[in-house]
């Protein structure tokens, strides 16, 4: 009668030995499965990674040479401005000097020194100009929101496009990255002056709302439905609108063009202090 019994035992005990070999074998198997997943994903993740540094690292490289051409642009301009205008003035101071050399007349003696003078003046007003453009003296003393409000001033005095100003600018940026939105400012104010056909007005605002600040400059002449800026509306200039970008991709900055044909144009900088390079 006893015999059944140790036989049943028996069949429980290898039943329950082998139950646990095949959870352990099933744990293992699953532990197996779960560590080629992880490795798998980690594996992936590194690619996702290494791409986007690739990505990052190109990005970076085009803003370089951007950068870089922008630069050389700005030196040509420069050079340019240097022997058009002081080089040729200086020429003509020269010339004057040998003749005041020679045996002259007082009265013509005191008539080429005049001219003489004149010249220095100009040359040294030409020189007072380039600096403006390298580094505006205004926006090192007085900030953002003084130097935009010379800029239009000075416009506003030509004549040629009635310039309105809005300001509302009250945490000021470092100097470098004021020094980028005044340049984008002055580069849009002057695209608008030159190529904004049939705009009466332009309109320039400077905001800030917390972290977000806005730099708007809209006009009300002919704007355009294609998506490239045509001759004819204030963002025709190419390289004019390249140097923006570049401006704009350096201060982690957004871009907004919005016009239509006969809307006129409005651009649109934005960016968050809080991101600020």
């Amino acid at each position: 009668m006893g015999f059944p019994e140790e036989l049943t035992f028996g069949q429980l005990l290898y039943g329950g030995i082998g139950f646990m070999l095949l959870a352990g074998g099933i744990l293992l198997a699953f532990l197996v499965l779960y560590q080629k997943r992880l490795l798998l994903h980690q594996l992936r993740l590194r690619t996702i990674q290494t791409a986007h540094q690739q990505d990052l690292l190109r990005v970076q490289q085009q803003l370089l040479l951007a950068v870089i051409a922008a630069q050389e642009g700005e030196r040509e301009h420069i050079g340019q401005d240097l022997h058009d205008g002081i080089g040729s003035i200086l020429a003509t101071a020269k010339l004057l000097l040998y003749r005041l050399d020679q045996q002259v007349a007082q009265e013509e003696f005191a008539h080429l020194l005049g001219l003489v003078k004149e010249l220095i003046s100009t040359a040294v007003q030409e020189v007072r100009g380039i600096s403006h453009n390298l580094y505006p003296a205004v926006l090192a003393r007085f900030g953002l929101a003084e130097a935009i409000q010379h800029l239009t001033d000075t416009c506003n005095e030509t004549g040629k496009l009635p310039i309105e100003l809005t300001l509302d600018y009250f945490q000021p940026l470092d100097l470098d990255q004021e020094l980028a939105l005044y340049r984008i400012c002055q580069e849009l104010v002057s695209n608008a002056i030159k190529h904004a056909r049939g705009a009466t007005r332009l309109a320039v605002r400077l905001q800030q709302q917390g972290s977000l600040l806005k730099l708007v400059v809209e006009d009300n002449g002919c704007g355009f439905s294609s998506q490239l800026p045509p001759t004819g509306s204030s963002a025709a200039s190419g390289n004019g609108l390249r140097n923006i970008n570049v401006r704009v991709q350096m201060l982690q900055a957004q871009l907004h063009l919005d016009t239509d044909a006969g809307q006129g144009t409005r651009i649109t900088i934005e960016l968050n202090s809080t991101t600020l390079p």
